[in-house]
């Protein structure tokens, strides 16, 4: 009597060297690059772009916090980014991926700004003053805002980008699309200017 034939998987992965890749990474080894992620989420593997996604949800929504200042709206802002990313991915490689994706953020939140018309660059222009606030200290915002305002619109973007969203220059770079060493000599420039239109006590 013949011996029946072993069903094979109908969710069987469809690139197994790949996918193998991801499945076979323990706690201790270092996680797979985007460039082998990108390649698994091409091959049909939905937990490359999970784990993606895992990657880059904090700070993605960390920025969006920094721009919005309200959770909701940065959580918001943080899917629609992804959502986008989505859309482009197959264009997308290991190199690219992180680049695009920044910039995806910062350009929503920019324009989420702008249609708001509350904030410049993370910087509010009409809010209410904290409780207990003094009036120095309220004419000193004052002046930052303006100041900031004052500022060329890239200066802004580097100047928001490390303080506001605390990124480091390397992800101010990525976000914008520039150079790490331009995003430093940006930020510089910006810095000195500041203190030329403020003063060192209010920087």
């Amino acid at each position: 009597m013949q011996s029946p034939t072993t069903a094979r998987p109908l969710e069987a992965p469809v690139s197994e060297p790949v996918s193998s890749a991801i499945a076979q990474a323990s706690p201790a080894a270092a996680e797979p690059d985007d460039g082998v992620l990108l390649r698994a989420h091409e091959a049909g593997d939905p937990r490359a772009l999970a784990q993606l996604v895992r990657r880059y949800q904090r700070p993605v929504y960390r920025l969006a916090l920094r721009y919005a200042r309200d959770p909701d709206e940065a959580e918001e802002l943080a899917q629609r980014t992804f959502l986008r990313v989505l859309d482009h991915l197959s264009t997308l490689d290991a190199r690219s991926f992180r680049p695009y994706l920044f910039r995806a953020a910062a350009n929503l939140c920019k324009n989420h700004l702008r249609d708001r018309a509350r904030l410049v660059f993370g910087v509010p222009l009409t809010v209410a003053a904290p409780e207990g606030e003094s009036a120095e200290s309220r004419q000193r915002r004052s002046r930052v805002r303006e100041s900031l305002a004052r500022l060329p619109l890239r200066q802004r973007q580097v100047v928001s980008l490390r303080i506001e969203a605390g990124l480091a220059f390397a992800e101010v770079a990525e976000s914008l699309g520039i150079t790490e060493n331009n995003a430093k000599v940006t930020y510089h420039h910006a810095v000195k200017r500041l203190r030329e239109l403020l003063g060192k006590e209010d920087l």
